[in-house]
């Protein structure tokens, strides 16, 4: 037993850090994708203009992340990675509003993305090795993440509220070089991390299983990723305030937490599929009822529900990942699904959302995510008629 103690005061360690890490990553997200479109309206944006904006940030992520996975596979270098891209986007955030014009806050925002999509694979792969190798699940350790994204969105509300919009990059910079004093104490890869895409790509083609989990993942977690950049604008128009919308996010994203603390054993006893399948429908639910324009204090009474489908869905989804993939292309295959859920997904709801925005109005837009919602749903029920094995 004396043997054991320490294998087990080190995986506490470990399992802190890493908590910490994803409470301050997601504490700059948090502060500024949901208060990004308010901004940019204020400096006189149009709505295609902010979906073009805010749909770049994963245009950057599906381009750079493969690049960033290379680097630190080719030379071992996540920590290198990490301690040059977080400050970076921390300095660019804090130009932000030194500019003005649509095109600089548009060259600015894919910098800054370009750099902050290192992260998410790197931890999500140290992360998962960490649980496999200690035990826990990875689901205890993402709720800090939304724990971070739900405090921040409350104070960068409220901050908004009484210094202005611009208190929100302020905000971002700060959570970023935290998570650079942290990363000195991530644990460390004992293997190589094979991020192969090219031959990580070939494989994963071949499989029928991953693939239509990508396109539910496309649609579902798209308007998901989506719904944080039009949430704002949603809110105002139905009657709420700024601090308001802080708050929103506040309930909504700390709805998460509890139920990515038992998502494991939610998963153990419905299955994966029908894990992601309910996740599903109820965002496809929640976007279709904000079409139809309901009163303020309605829409934040029912915000916990985003508990139910972002906090199941994202440790259903990583699993799914883990358990339908060749160990040798793993995170090949979570850079993949990252760069299809949080980039072309996100990318694509983001963008069309902002021309729905200036055509059929907020409201009509969020019927338009409902429905794609349903289409992602669907994908997800038909995995039961798909082979298992990888």
């Amino acid at each position: 037993m004396e043997l054991l103690q320490p294998s087990r005061s080190e995986a506490r360690g470990k399992t802190r850090t890493l908590g910490a890490y994803y409470f301050f990553f997601f504490i700059a997200f948090g502060a500024l994708y949901p208060m990004l479109p308010l901004f940019l309206r204020e400096n006189g944006l149009s709505g295609q203009q902010i979906g073009i904006i805010t749909g770049i940030g994963p245009v950057m992520t599906v381009l750079f992340q493969p690049i960033w996975g290379m680097i630190v596979d080719r030379w071992q270098a996540q920590r290198l990675v990490l301690y040059v891209t977080l400050p970076t986007a921390g300095v660019l955030a804090l130009l932000y509003p030194q500019v003005g014009g649509y095109v600089m806050f548009l060259v600015l925002f894919a910098a800054m993305s370009t750099f902050h999509s290192s992260t998410i694979p790197i931890i999500d792969s140290i992360s998962l090795r960490t649980v496999q190798q200690h035990g826990g699940d990875y689901g205890s350790l993402r709720l800090w993440g939304a724990i971070g994204f739900a405090v921040a969105s409350m104070f960068a509300g409220r901050m908004a509220d009484v210094t202005g919009l611009q208190a929100i990059f302020y905000i971002y910079a700060a959570a970023m070089f935290v998570c650079v004093l942290l990363t000195r104490s991530l644990p460390q890869e004992s293997t190589r991390m094979e991020f192969q895409l090219l031959k990580g790509l070939g494989q994963l083609v071949r499989l029928p299983r991953f693939m239509v989990f990508l396109f539910g993942t496309f649609l579902i977690f798209g308007t998901i990723q989506a719904n944080n950049s039009y949430y704002s604008i949603f809110f105002t128009a139905i009657g709420g305030n700024v601090a308001g919308v802080g708050l929103s996010f506040l309930i909504a994203a700390g709805s998460e937490a509890p139920v990515m603390k038992l998502a494991g054993r939610v998963i153990s006893r419905t299955g994966l599929m029908w894990a992601l399948v309910l996740s599903g429908l109820i965002s496809a639910l929640r976007w279709l009822f904000y079409g139809l324009e309901p009163a303020p204090m309605l829409v934040m009474s029912l915000l916990f529900v985003q508990g139910l489908s972002v906090g199941l869905f994202l440790p259903a989804a990583a699993q799914f990942v883990r358990d339908n993939t060749p160990t040798e292309i793993r995170v090949t295959a979570l850079g993949i699904y990252s760069a299809i859920g949080n980039g072309l997904g996100s990318m694509a709801g983001t963008m069309v959302g902002g021309l729905l925005l200036d055509s059929v109005g907020i409201f009509g837009t969020y019927t338009v995510f409902g429905v794609a919602s349903l289409v992602g749903v669907a994908a997800m029920f038909s995995l039961r008629f798909l082979p298992e094995k990888v």
